[in-house]
């Protein structure tokens, strides 16, 4: 009994899933860019395989400090692979193009 329940059940899923369509996600063309600069090209190639240029353009001015620090928690935390060398030029890009100056002491 509990084997024929079984084969019923199991049949009836197989031809579920047979019947049912594809799932398809058509994602939006990106739009949004990077600024342009001097390192734009290291922002794009480091930058947008993880996530988007509106990522970036709507993070709030940060001083080049903050900038650094936020590719360092990108390569420490979430494993991007920023190649160390193009760590500070990747934090002259960002601080040029979307920053602010750092504060006098």
């Amino acid at each position: 009994m509990k084997t024929t329940l079984f084969s019923l059940v199991f049949l009836f899923s197989l031809g579920w899933l047979a019947q049912s369509a594809p799932v398809r996600i058509v994602l939006p063309v990106e739009t949004a860019a990077l600024r342009k600069g001097p390192g734009v090209e290291l922002a794009a190639a480091n930058c947008l395989t993880c996530h988007s240029a509106d990522y970036i353009n709507m993070q709030p001015s940060l001083v080049r400090t903050a900038w650094k620090a936020s590719v360092d928690k990108m390569r420490g935390k979430f494993g991007a692979p920023i190649p160390e060398d193009q760590v500070e030029k990747l934090a002259d890009y960002l601080a040029a193009a979307y920053g602010k100056p750092e504060p006098v002491k």
